[in-house]
């Protein structure tokens, strides 16, 4: 799927599902893209779901996406994902932020402003 009509999609709050064909052509760019690093079977990645959720519906100028980690271990071992969840902030295509675990909303919504 080209990168604008992924740009469309987001404008609603999506979260893009990122496998490594387009992962690099998401994360390009200047503008903003927050990362969900997780794993189905990961509890605490589940309790964050809704968190990540309400933060894409608050920020829809940023792209939101996500990597399962056990189907796309080449990009978790690319980016030393160690534990689960983890959170990068990306801007033209490199890591500007990383916060691995669980943590409060305000906590993220602080590191999204910060980089804003």
């Amino acid at each position: 799927m080209p990168v604008l009509d992924r740009l469309n999609r987001l404008a609603g709050g999506a979260i893009a599902d990122l496998r490594e064909g387009d992962f690099d052509g998401f994360v390009q760019g200047s503008r903003l893209v927050f990362v969900d690093f997780w794993a189905s079977w990961c509890r605490p990645c589940r309790a964050m779901a809704p968190v990540v959720r309400s933060l894409a519906r608050e920020y829809t100028d940023i792209a939101f996406g996500k990597v399962d980690t056990e189907a796309e271990r080449e990009l978790a071992e690319r980016f030393a994902v160690r534990s689960i969840p983890t959170y990068l902030l990306f801007r033209n295509g490199k890591v500007v932020e990383r916060f691995p675990g669980v943590a409060t909303r305000d906590r993220l919504a602080r590191k999204i402003e910060k980089w804003r």
